[in-house]
């Protein structure tokens, strides 16, 4: 039916990103816009912004990942070893780390995973209840194209559909030129 080949209706809009073609990511370069900054002197942005106890928090997860990697944290983020940056944001995988955190003039350490930048940011966005947090963190995202559609706004499924040789005319074209495509087949 016609709406299988519709963004508009939810028979045909991609699932991941509702037929918009796209998605709000979080953007690395809004996250570190000055790569000329240290991570002691705040080249992680979002980890700089809110209170006292969460820049203490985010000082602390620092500290534990640089020294995990040997990393020095007064170094100016351009000058970080690639591999380190994407540890950063992206997490340690299954290696735990640990991490030492003083409150109430105790110090505690654990050992667990880094769950990095990004996701630590996703989470966020996604577990917060605070609409004053979401707007935080929406500052620090960019629209991408959807991964599952490619842009194209349809399903997988109905991308999959073909008219001979112009699948991808069809699928991005208005509807004054899929009929002027098909009459030319005749």
């Amino acid at each position: 039916t016609p709406k299988l080949f519709s963004f508009n209706s939810p028979n045909g809009a991609c699932p991941a990103c509702h037929g918009l073609g796209q998605k709000m990511v979080f953007d690395e370069q809004l996250i570190v816009p000055d790569e000329e900054k240290s991570l002691e002197k705040g080249a992680v942005l979002p980890w700089r912004r809110g209170g006292k106890r969460m820049i203490t928090y985010y000082k602390a997860m620092l500290r534990g990942v640089a020294s995990a990697y040997d990393v020095n944290l007064e170094t100016p983020y351009k000058n970080l070893p690639e591999e380190f940056k994407k540890i950063l944001l992206h997490g340690s995988g299954e290696k735990e780390i640990e991490f030492t955190f003083f409150r109430a003039g105790k110090q505690s350490k654990i050992k667990r995973i880094f769950e990095g930048v990004m996701p630590n940011m996703e989470r966020l966005y996604a577990e917060s209840e605070s609409e004053f947090t979401r707007n935080r963190l929406k500052g620090f995202k960019n629209p991408q194209p959807c991964d599952a559609c490619c842009g194209k706004r349809l399903k997988p499924e109905i991308l999959a559909v073909t008219l001979g040789e112009r699948a991808a005319e069809l699928h991005s074209a208005g509807t004054l030129k899929k009929s002027n495509a098909l009459e030319k087949d005749d």
